[in-house]
C-alpha cells in the first residue's frame, strides 16, 4: 500500500510539473511559432485601432481583410499578400505583393504605384514598405525568444474573445527598441524607453487572434502611442486561385494613373 501511494504521489508530482511546463509562457510563443510554421495560406479579417502618431490624443480605426501565401524565402513579408484597406465602410485601396512585384492601389486619386523587386533588386536591401503578416509575426517572436535576455515575459490572466478562450502573454523590454517592423526587426539602444507587447493566443490551436502594445518614453510616460490589431474569420490553408489573388500584371491598373516607384 505504501508503494502505491508513493507510486500516485510521484504520478501526481510529475503530471503537475508537466502541466505547469505547458503552460510556461515561453512554451506558449515556441508553440505559436510552431503553428505557423504549418500555416500555407491564410485569410482573415482585421480591426486595427491605433494613436494617431502625429497626433496621440487622436484615435484612428480600420478596418482590413487579408489573403496570404507563405513564401519561405521572402524577406519583405514572408508571403505572396492581398491587403484591402477600407475607411468609415467605404473599400479605399488595396496593396498586391507576389514575391517580385508591389502594386499599390489608392482609389481616392486613382493612383498606383508599381515597386518591380525585380527591375530594382535595391529594393530588398533596405526597409521600404511592410505589413504585419503570420510570417513577420513568427519571425519576431523567434527573435524574442532568441534574445530573451533583453525581455520580460509573463503570462497574464487568460481571457476570453469573440467566445475564444485565450492566452495572454506579455513581452516587456527597456531601453532597447525595434528600428524596423517584421522582417527588418532589429533591437538598438534607445534609453528611457518602455515597449510592451501583450500576445492573445488562441488555447485550441496557438493562433494569435489580437496582438496588443503601448510604446512611451521614461521622460515622457503621458505621452503613448498604443496599437490593436484584432483577427477574426480566420481561415488557416484555405484554398484560393493565387493567380487570381496575387495577380500583379498591369491589365488590373486600367483607369489609375501609373507610377514606378525607384529606390
Amino acid at each position: 500500500m505504501k508503494i502505491s501511494k508513493l507510486y500516485i504521489l510521484i504520478i501526481s508530482i510529475v503530471l503537475l510539473i508537466s502541466c505547469t511546463r505547458e503552460d510556461m509562457p515561453i512554451d506558449i510563443l515556441q508553440k505559436t511559432i510552431n503553428t505557423i510554421d504549418t500555416v500555407e495560406t491564410v485569410y482573415y479579417k482585421q480591426n486595427l485601432v491605433r494613436t494617431n502618431p502625429r497626433n496621440l490624443s487622436e484615435i484612428i480605426s480600420r478596418y482590413r481583410e487579408m489573403y496570404f501565401k507563405k513564401l519561405a524565402d521572402d524577406t519583405i513579408v514572408g508571403a505572396k499578400g492581398h491587403w484591402y484597406f477600407y475607411k468609415n465602410g467605404k473599400f479605399i485601396s488595396e496593396d498586391i505583393y507576389d514575391g517580385n512585384k508591389l502594386i499599390r492601389k489608392n482609389n481616392r486619386d486613382s493612383l498606383a504605384r508599381v515597386y518591380d523587386l525585380i527591375k530594382y533588386p535595391k529594393f530588398k536591401e533596405k526597409h521600404f514598405w511592410g505589413h504585419r503578416t503570420p510570417y513577420s509575426m513568427q519571425y519576431v517572436l523567434k527573435d524574442i525568444l532568441k534574445n530573451k535576455q533583453y525581455y520580460d515575459i509573463s503570462r497574464l490572466s487568460d481571457t476570453i474573445i469573440k467566445n475564444i478562450d485565450c492566452f495572454q502573454i506579455k513581452v516587456l523590454i527597456k531601453n532597447k527598441g525595434s528600428i524596423m517592423p517584421g522582417f527588418s526587426f532589429k533591437l538598438v539602444d534607445m534609453q528611457g524607453s518602455v515597449s510592451t507587447t501583450t500576445f492573445i493566443i488562441n488555447k485550441l490551436n496557438y493562433y494569435p487572434i489580437c496582438i496588443k502594445s503601448v510604446d512611451y518614453s521614461m521622460e515622457n510616460v503621458n505621452q503613448k502611442y498604443f496599437m490593436e490589431q484584432t483577427y477574426f474569420d480566420i481561415n488557416i490553408n484555405v484554398p484560393f486561385d493565387e493567380h487570381d489573388r496575387f495577380n500583379t500584371s498591369r491589365d488590373l491598373l486600367k483607369g489609375f494613373k501609373i507610377r514606378e516607384i525607384e529606390p
